[in-house]
């Protein structure tokens, strides 16, 4: 039998960061929600957990607002990419150690928000600010997004000052709130082995992967509890989960079915992403490093994109040991086309 292990800090470090991404993104947090009925509800318990935590400084817009993927800059370079040490020394000490390299940051928040630009054009902005407000300009982003990066690449210095210090603020709170609801983790732990979480995840994520000798690691989120994020790292599986995962299971699986319209019309809308689908047509299936070699891309603008493909449905993921296969999702292209249908003659 597939042993399941706890691991406190990985979903400790989501929940630390979670209270910022929802400061920034409530109304994002909601309309993700799979379950139509829950959504009223989970806005009144964002709203109670951001007034138990107490005030966050607007100067962390630019690390937490959310762009088009959904993802926000501290979670898309500087929790995902570590997944290979969720299982051993990931914890808060690490988390910061990671935030103290200002020019490191300010180079990956470039990347981030300019993700579309040639590395050379990307050199561009790292040395000149003239060139990196011109970009910014140029960019599709509302006037709001626009005048919070001008304000930040002005003087950063103080922003990352203000990050480094409301994270050590909350992590006290989160510590405490952890210590008194901790109960509510073990008991979701308690309640999970590794056939009830297969049967109950096995339309979002297959794990039949798993041998009877390997360890699949969870990690129980308290304030992001409908959290349901798999990580395939090198020597091993960490699945973080909010302890009230299985509510809205049925509902996600019903969303992911059958997506709006909308949702794969804006997946297609750029021009890297349609040949990323063409790409697959040829090669069947691809990983992410085979996105990064055949169109140049950095790992965070491989993973962005075909991201949006799979949230949107066009793709679907297939893991053979460590390593995740992308390949285009026909019947859901059969689906697209009878819905399409509608618009058609006859």
């Amino acid at each position: 039998m597939t042993n399941i292990k706890v691991l406190k800090e990985p979903g400790f470090i989501c929940d630390l960061n979670y209270l910022f991404y929802a400061k920034f993104n409530t109304q994002l947090c909601v309309d993700e929600l799979a379950d139509e009925t829950k959504k009223e509800a989970y806005k009144k318990y964002l709203k109670e957990m951001l007034q138990h935590f107490g005030d966050i400084s607007d100067d962390l817009y630019v690390f937490y607002h959310a762009i088009k993927n959904d993802h926000c800059f501290i979670t898309t370079f500087y929790v995902n990419p570590y997944k290979d040490h969720f299982a051993t020394d990931f914890n808060f000490n690490f988390f910061k150690n990671l935030l103290s390299d200002t020019d490191g940051m300010l180079r990956n928040l470039i990347r981030f928000y300019l993700y579309d630009l040639s590395q050379e054009s990307l050199e561009e902005c790292f040395s000149s600010t003239e060139k990196l407000f011109a970009y910014i300009k140029a960019s599709k982003y509302s006037g709001e997004e626009k005048s919070k990066l001008y304000e930040f690449f002005i003087d950063p210095t103080p922003y990352f000052q203000t990050l480094q210090y409301e994270l050590m603020q909350k992590e006290i709170l989160l510590s405490a709130y952890y210590k008194d609801n901790y109960e509510t983790i073990l008991e979701a732990h308690n309640s999970t082995t590794f056939e009830t979480l297969c049967e109950s995840v096995k339309d979002i994520h297959n794990l039949s992967f798993l041998q009877k000798t390997d360890v699949l690691y969870t990690s129980f989120c308290l304030l992001n509890k409908f959290c349901m994020n798999l990580f395939f790292a090198t020597d091993s599986v960490v699945y973080l989960l909010g302890f009230d995962y299985v509510s809205i299971i049925s509902a996600l699986v019903k969303t992911e079915k059958k997506q709006p319209l909308d949702v794969i019309c804006s997946a297609l809308s750029e021009t890297s992403r349609v040949q990323i689908l063409n790409l697959l047509l040829e090669r069947k299936e691809v990983t992410c490093k085979d996105l990064e070699k055949h169109f140049n891309f950095s790992g965070s603008t491989a993973y962005h994109h075909i991201s949006l493909l799979t949230k949107a449905g066009a793709v679907k993921v297939r893991n053979e040991g460590k390593t995740i296969y992308y390949s285009i999702d026909r019947k859901y292209f059969n689906m697209l086309r009878e819905q399409l249908k509608a618009y058609s003659e006859g």
